[in-house]
């Protein structure tokens, strides 16, 4: 997956989260929702839309439907997964308020790759084992971050 976030920009991430994430809530989405959404000039999207479907990573014709290419919906769901990770963590573990959390989770998901990821789960769940086991390591942890 990587390698599929190479040539893609920060901006370009932003927009295919964007369309997957109104696909998944409206069934749909179109430039003005996106642009809606992204608070950005109809102009600008449109743009935007055009890139992205140069890279076919989205199926784009004026005025209809914005859809995500297999490609651009494996990248789309890669960033879902990683904001959903990061957010847990943060909100779950380390104590963020759930905004706080959600609003890191959306700059760090672009920064941070699959293995990261991958590894960041593994051990929220590692830590979630030891309290069913009665083992509090976060309950210590926010104790200790508190007296701080």
């Amino acid at each position: 997956m990587a390698e599929k976030f190479k040539n893609i920009s920060l901006k370009q991430q932003i927009y295919l989260e964007t369309i997957y994430d109104l696909s998944m809530s409206d069934g749909h989405a179109h430039v003005k929702s996106i642009a809606e959404r992204l608070s950005n000039s109809m102009p600008s999207v449109t743009e935007a839309m055009r890139k992205l479907a140069e890279k076919k990573l989205i199926n784009y014709d004026v005025r209809k439907n914005v859809s995500l290419t297999e490609e651009g919906e494996n990248i789309a769901r890669e960033l879902d997964k990683r904001h959903a990770v990061l957010a847990d963590f943060y909100a779950k573990i380390l104590g963020c308020p759930a905004s706080k959390a959600q609003s890191i989770a959306c700059k760090v998901e672009h920064v941070v790759d699959s293995a990261f990821c991958d590894r960041l789960a593994g051990f929220a769940s590692f830590l979630r084992e030891k309290e069913e086991k009665g083992i509090e390591l976060v309950k210590e942890f926010r104790e200790f971050y508190k007296k701080k």
